[in-house]
């Protein structure tokens, strides 16, 4: 896409506000009971749901399909993070005492397919999630040290390899050109090698990084907290540019066709749409308030969810506000695309959808338990409770 604007003016918020309507109640599809709270946020493939809760003894572990449990599965330990999925099977990692697990079941049974068990106190492999990325499987030890697992055959009897911090957390990986990329608190960003986990590259920066890379062709893209977007080489580490904006950056980076958008957090609240290949500032729109939150694009509608309370939509191309929609709370998760619809959590207890291009509210779900990040899959969207539900939302 050719850059047609090189700035355009913060624009403000006090445009379009979605007209108030009364909100439905969200259609509920079913319901299950798994009979433990959910903490997690389910994860979902082909109409089946998977959660983790939060009790550490018998069944922690579920597959529910349609208001039915297909399978239980038991860790014997406590479960902090979701489940991940990827090939087929869902990873879990648990923990009893000193003694940390991470295995693999079968998505269909629920049979166990392998299961590693390191004795290495006092890091854990549940404080954080999971990640699978292209055949590999990621785990963190209490943040600050990254595992791979090749996730293949039945009991794999050593991870593939790790990386081993100095005490700061890491990011959330991303894999690109075979290679590992995280940013950490200590400053830096690595590069490892994908399949020895051998440092292929690293680069230093003033200020730690909190938020997953965003990767655009062959470049990596990710801010840090002291507020400076930076763009290297996946392959060689090579700085390519770097933008200061006004605030740390706490968020992910949205990519859409060859534009980076990147909000900033506290003292620069606002959204930047900057080229992905140059780092050249394309628009800023300032907002009364920061978001916690990447936005996300529904067609060419940016939308943002701030912590005042507020979900935003932004022309793409200009920054223009299009419309502002009342949470009345505070959001509480990105806001995720299903149907045409923005789906996101606000306060604990409710899931609200908003209609995407024009803001107007199109269904409420509100439960006395707290409730998860929704997760949309197909014709639904899941969410689960601290009452033990599994609930599916349909039109």
């Amino acid at each position: 896409m050719r850059i047609a604007h090189s700035l355009i003016a913060a624009a403000t918020i006090s445009l379009p506000i979605a007209a108030s309507a009364a909100i439905s109640a969200a259609p509920i599809q079913w319901t299950a009971d798994v009979h433990a709270p959910i903490y997690n946020i389910p994860r979902v493939a082909d109409g089946t749901v998977y959660v983790s809760t939060a009790q550490a003894k018998g069944p922690n572990v579920f597959a529910v399909k349609e208001g039915k449990v297909l399978w239980r599965f038991a860790t014997e330990g406590a479960i902090q993070m979701p489940v991940s999925l990827g090939g087929a099977q869902v990873f879990v990692a648990s923990d009893v005492g000193d003694i940390h697990f991470m295995r693999a079941i079968d998505a269909k049974t629920g049979a166990l397919i392998w299961d590693y068990t390191r004795h290495e106190p006092p890091e854990c492999m549940c404080s954080h999630v999971t990640h699978y990325i292209q055949h590999l499987l990621f785990a963190e030890t209490d943040g600050h040290s990254l595992y791979a697992f090749y996730p293949v055959g039945k009991i794999p009897d050593h991870r593939l390899w790790t990386f081993v911090g100095d005490g700061a957390k890491l990011t959330p990986p991303v894999l690109a050109d075979s290679t590992v990329i995280f940013g950490s608190a200590d400053h830096n960003v690595y590069g490892l090698v994908d399949n020895t986990g051998k440092i292929r590259w690293q680069q230093k920066t003033g200020y730690a990084f909190v938020a997953q890379p965003a990767v655009w062709e062959h470049t990596v893209i990710l801010g840090n907290r002291g507020g400076t977007v930076h763009a290297y080489s996946t392959t060689t580490g090579k700085p390519l540019w770097n933008f200061t904006t006004n605030g740390p950056i706490d968020t992910a980076a949205l990519i859409w066709h060859d534009w980076a958008f990147v909000a900033s957090g506290a003292g620069g609240r606002g959204v930047y749409a900057l080229s992905a290949k140059t780092g050249k500032q394309i628009w800023y729109t300032q907002m009364t308030d920061y978001t916690a939150y990447p936005p996300v694009m529904a067609r060419q509608t940016l939308i943002v969810a701030s912590r005042d309370g507020h979900l935003l939509g932004l022309a793409a191309k200009t920054g223009k506000v299009l419309w502002r929609s009342n949470l009345h709370g505070v959001p509480l998760s990105q806001p995720v695309l299903w149907q045409g619809v923005a789906v996101l959590k606000v306060n604990d207890h409710q899931v609200m959808a908003f209609n995407a291009q024009s803001g107007r509210p199109v269904w409420t779900y509100h439960s006395k338990d707290v409730v998860t990040s929704p997760v949309p899959e197909g014709d639904r969207v899941y969410v689960g409770t601290s009452g033990g539900a599994v609930v599916a939302i349909g039109h």
